[in-house]
């Protein structure tokens, strides 16, 4: 599962017209359909859904199952520091321009705490004259505002990401005034993270926990995650929460082993275990597999293994265990690129009764199905809308073997 999913491009005509929500709306590159209505967001998705599944799926696909809330649902958002007009701006990337910057005053997409969070950040950097990275001479300091939340625990976590300081001592003073400011914004904890790397990415060393925990903890699934603050973790845990029941459903009961492979932090692992005498989870992170050990000792589900592995590494060297042929299951939740070409093959190879596929790229579940669908049954596929105002889906689907 990725942080946003992808879809098909999808048609503007003949779609009604509301008055957006957000003033940024336009120009903002977060939200791409604040103009449509909801409803017809949703059909519009269905739709483009339909023309790529239509033929794996048939009758199996099912109708979209709605966001719980079309605002204010992403856990995670990573905010740019860059320039306009000559100033200090802070926000989201400009809708088609990777280098532009939209100084954001509101935002309905993460959290309340997201305007006073990045007002205060900006008229900091301001103050003291910190200029923006600059992504194509790749010089200047400030490069990111990256905003965690624990939806059900209220924890909010916030990182600064900076180039590396001419002197660390003397920035700690200043680092110290920001994390003053951000306080009375709910923030439970400040850290600050150091990266040297050309690429634009929000992620650095951390150099320094300002206050509080060195991470954040949410409640997904009946299972409290204790996470680090670089984890992936599914960004709509409400919407999550729909999936996760219904993935249970697809699974059943009485199963000697799961494997859920590309598991992160046990997003899936760890609220199925209960449908299983034993579960394995699947990684190549070996950070995210210590999150998932560490989650699993916190909820005391002894039953759950978690491996650091490549995914089709690990299956070719599962596949040695026919005698479990008939009584384990597969469920799968590959990265927006999607699983390894040969995967499918090697699936087929091993032949589970049962393959729940988590996908946020329907272009790609589309491919693994045309060769997954020789052998098994596209018994039931449900869509979610994890991502409102955008192209984005999530789609979970029961595989059986024929």
């Amino acid at each position: 599962m990725t942080e946003s999913g992808s879809s098909p491009e999808e048609p503007r005509e003949g779609t009604s017209s509301i008055a957006p929500r957000c003033r940024h709306f336009g120009v903002c590159g977060g939200c791409a359909a604040q103009d449509v209505p909801y409803p017809e967001q949703l059909a519009r998705k269905e739709k483009a859904l339909r023309e790529l599944l239509g033929a794996a799926c048939g009758d199996a696909l099912r109708p979209f199952v709605p966001a719980p809330s079309p605002w204010f649902y992403r856990n995670k958002m990573e905010f740019a520091f860059g320039f306009d007009r000559g100033a200090l701006a802070l926000g989201l990337r400009q809708r088609g321009r990777f280098y532009g910057v939209v100084d954001l005053t509101e935002c309905f997409i993460m959290s309340e705490a997201v305007a006073p969070v990045l007002a205060s950040a900006r008229a900091w950097g301001a103050a003291h004259g910190f200029p923006a990275y600059h992504l194509r001479r790749h010089e200047g300091f400030l490069r990111y505002v990256v905003m965690r939340e624990g939806k059900r625990t209220g924890h909010r976590l916030v990182t600064l990401v900076t180039a590396p300081p001419p002197d660390e001592s003397s920035f700690i003073p200043a680092l110290e005034e920001l994390g003053a400011s951000l306080r009375p914004h709910g923030v439970t904890s400040f850290l600050w993270s150091v990266t040297d790397r050309k690429a634009d990415l929000a992620v650095g060393e951390i150099k320094r926990v300002v206050f509080g925990e060195p991470g954040f903890e949410e409640v997904l699934g009946g299972i409290r995650f204790k996470l680090s603050p670089h984890a992936f973790f599914q960004p709509n845990v409400e919407g999550m929460d729909l999936l996760i029941v219904r993935a249970g459903e697809f699974l059943g009961k009485g199963w000697d082993m799961l494997v859920d492979l590309y598991c992160g932090v046990g997003g899936l692992t760890l609220p199925l275990a209960s449908r299983t005498k034993r579960a394995i989870g699947v990684e190549s992170e070996e950070a995210a597999t210590v999150d998932a050990r560490r989650n699993a000792e916190l909820n005391g589900l002894s039953k759950c293994l978690f491996v650091a592995d490549d995914a089709l590494s690990f299956l070719r060297r599962f596949s040695n265990y026919s005698f479990l042929a008939d009584r384990w299951a597969v469920v799968l939740d590959p990265p927006r690129g999607g699983m390894h070409p040969r995967m499918p093959g090697q699936l087929l190879r091993v032949a589970p009764p049962v393959i729940v596929y988590v996908s946020c790229n329907p272009k790609m579940l589309a491919s693994d199905l045309s060769v997954l669908t020789g052998a098994y049954r596209v018994e039931e596929a449900v869509p979610y809308d994890f991502f409102p105002h955008t192209p984005h889906v999530e789609v979970l689907t029961r595989l059986v073997r024929k």
